[in-house]
């Protein structure tokens, strides 16, 4: 597999970065160091250095949008505390926007391809994946393989977050069967196994969700509720699932770390994207290169 080449020597990308108003970033081993701190570098070292960069973003008036798998209860304290303003949660499956702002912030569930009338009066699309049998469904078809991404499954609306060791694609052609029809996403490895067999290979995330809901899917949403363009659009992220984001904007950057999961390498054989790069730093360190990119390609002066 040829690596993309790196945003900051790539004129292309640089030249797309220029018209770039909006980035939607991942946060855990994208954004954040492991341990999910932002103010440590790649290696959980004590460093400002993603910090600074998030003030010269916002110093320069740049918009920043998380794009997490994680709740909004979740999000909601970390955008405000970084100074952003919206964001979106679970996979894509929650669009929020106005945090901060004296009328409170909106919240709208993306239900993906489901018919618009399919939620009864204060139901969830949690509720409705859960009546449905999902996740029933995967733990009779693959015992062992598949559970509850405990303690984070927790307080959820839109989406089951789960851990385990899963051919996505035949798991996809199961719940393919149920009604409404329920998506999978693969948000890549965890650290934490479970009650899992999964014969020495390291556990996935993975988050059933309104059929047709992606976070390329959310991106295309939200730029058309902010009146932009692809073209006006950029995100950075390290798994298979984020490079999907490359197909809802005009540049798509991968952190160093992203490279050492399979996902992500089978993810760019599979498909050839030309706008997606990469930083030569890992996990905030690439966040902050790549941040300093599109700074410099602005022109901001901060």
């Amino acid at each position: 597999m040829q690596q993309p080449t790196l945003i900051g020597e790539d004129a292309s990308a640089l030249a797309a970065l220029a018209q770039v108003k909006v980035v939607y970033t991942d946060l855990d081993g994208t954004l954040l160091a492991k341990g999910g701190c932002v103010l440590a570098d790649s290696g959980g070292v004590p460093s400002a250095t993603v910090a600074q960069a998030i003030v010269a973003l916002n110093t320069a008036g740049l918009s920043v949008v998380p794009i997490s798998g994680r709740g909004r209860l979740q999000l909601i304290e970390l955008t405000r505390l970084l100074g952003w303003k919206d964001f979106i949660a679970e996979a894509g499956a929650i669009i929020v926007s106005g945090v901060g702002g004296p009328a409170g912030a909106t919240v709208t569930y993306n239900n993906g391809h489901w018919p618009a009338d399919l939620l009864a009066p204060g139901e969830t699309p949690y509720g409705v994946i859960e009546r449905s049998g999902a996740y029933e469904l995967l733990r009779e078809a693959f015992p062992d393989l598949i559970e509850y991404h405990t303690p984070w499954h927790e307080n959820r609306e839109a989406t089951h977050l789960l851990r385990g060791c899963l051919d996505v694609r035949e798991a996809q052609a199961l719940l393919n069967q149920l009604t409404p029809a329920i998506g999978i996403l693969d948000n890549g490895v965890v650290r934490n196994p479970g009650d899992l067999k999964c014969n020495g290979e390291l556990p996935h995330a993975y988050h059933l969700v309104p059929c047709g809901v992606s976070k390329a899917q959310a991106i295309e949403l939200d730029l058309a509720a902010r009146g932009l363009t692809r073209a006006e659009a950029a995100a950075i992220g390290d798994s298979a699932t984020d490079i999907e984001m490359a197909d809802a904007v005009a540049v798509m950057a991968l952190v160093d770390n992203a490279f050492e999961s399979t996902g992500v390498r089978s993810e760019l054989e599979r498909v050839v994207r030309p706008n997606v790069y990469r930083t030569c730093c890992q996990r905030g360190d690439g966040w902050a290169e790549f941040a300093a990119a599109w700074l410099a390609a602005t022109g901001a002066n901060v």
